[in-house]
């Protein structure tokens, strides 16, 4: 028998998952962050831009899937479910910045500067790109699983990873944008909406 909490079609959106979803993302994001800040004070130069690249890609790979994992969606609702998990973990993840990383000054906060002392001009445009992460993750998820029954979350955000390589690559080699952490994050979304339609059609093989 199906319910309301746990369909048939094995995706899982009750109340626990989706809240134990979004504090655990937005604890590994907390970890990353941080992380990315030390490093930061460590480095520097070409070393510095590809180990934060590096660390770009890892922690869209994390948004995009876990919120996936914990779900495991099939259809549209769960989908969604997914994408839920995706804001709330960016929503935890900004209580621990305001609570704990901001009061450690780990780094500059430049955009409350530009607006005046605020971060709420910018930080909900945070919490729903986290949400389009989690979204086209789940989406993707939901396609392979119907191509493929089982699916293997490092395969699949492995071949993320791989598209974003490539365009990452196309976007600096034609001169749209420099090597950067930011080119490399940009790249990530674009990849995620070209892995919506090619796993689509291998799905159909």
């Amino acid at each position: 028998m199906t319910t309301a909490v746990q369909p048939e079609s094995g995706a899982r959106y009750d109340v626990r998952t989706i809240v134990a979803g979004g504090v655990t993302l937005g604890v590994i994001t907390a970890i990353g962050v941080a992380a990315f800040a030390l490093l930061s004070r460590a480095m520097a130069g070409g070393f510095e831009t590809a180990v934060q690249s590096v660390l770009v890609l890892a922690g869209g790979a994390v948004f995009a899937y876990v919120p996936a994992v914990c779900v495991r969606p099939r259809d549209a609702d769960s989908i969604a479910w997914a994408a839920l998990v995706g804001l709330l973990g960016a929503l935890v993840f900004t209580v621990i910045d305001t609570a704990l990383l901001r009061p450690l000054d780990l780094y500059h906060w430049t955009w409350d500067r530009i607006g005046g002392g605020s971060g709420f001009w910018y930080v909900p445009v945070w919490w729903m790109g986290s949400a389009v992460l989690a979204w086209l993750g789940a989406w993707i998820f939901a396609v392979v699983s119907r191509g493929e029954g089982a699916v293997s979350v490092p395969a699949t955000a492995g071949t993320t990873i791989g598209i974003t390589v490539v365009l990452l690559a196309l976007l600096v080699l034609t001169g749209i944008g420099p090597f950067h952490p930011a080119m490399a994050a940009l790249a990530f979304g674009l990849a995620l909406v070209v892995h919506v339609p090619l796993a689509s059609m291998l799905a159909r093989r």
